[in-house]
């Protein structure tokens, strides 16, 4: 089955990069990428702030959507060898136009998208096991373990 965008004809193809989003400061830089550069991203607590504020507050996708975006997010964490990378911002492409905050640096790509999965969870769990998607566990995608 197509899914499309809300009210559009456009084929919802979501990636794990959408989750990241919201953390776009392109053309921002001097006001929203100011206020998320006083956050660590790698603070866990912070992080899961962040999406509860600027991703899931106004996220206004139907179950359908969120379910397809979960499902790709959890397709990319199962498999080892999924470079999260592509994701996040390369600065040196002069024709980018995604930016995250300029102190937020990631070692390890993954990080940010395993815990886009834990707020996921904590957001939309119990809507998407209404439809019958499997959740799992976050052991169970290597979420907490170093690589």
């Amino acid at each position: 089955m197509k899914l499309n965008h809300p009210k559009s004809k456009m084929a919802f193809e979501p990636s794990p990069g959408w989750f990241l989003g919201p953390f776009d400061i392109y053309d921002r830089e001097e006001s929203l990428g100011e206020k998320l550069n006083e956050y660590d991203p790698l603070e866990s607590n912070q992080l899961q702030n962040l999406f509860d504020g600027y991703f899931f507050k106004e996220c206004g996708y139907a179950t359908k959507h969120k379910a397809a975006m979960v499902k790709c997010l959890v397709e990319a964490l199962s498999e080892d060898a999924y470079d999260f990378s592509i994701h996040l911002p390369n600065y040196e492409d002069e024709e980018n136009y995604f930016f995250l905050p300029s102190s937020w640096k990631f070692s390890r790509p993954r990080y940010i998208f395993e815990q886009a999965y834990i707020a996921s969870v904590r957001h939309w769990g119990n809507e998407l096991k209404e439809t019958g998607l499997e959740l799992p566990d976050a052991k169970q995608l290597g979420i907490g373990k170093c690589s």
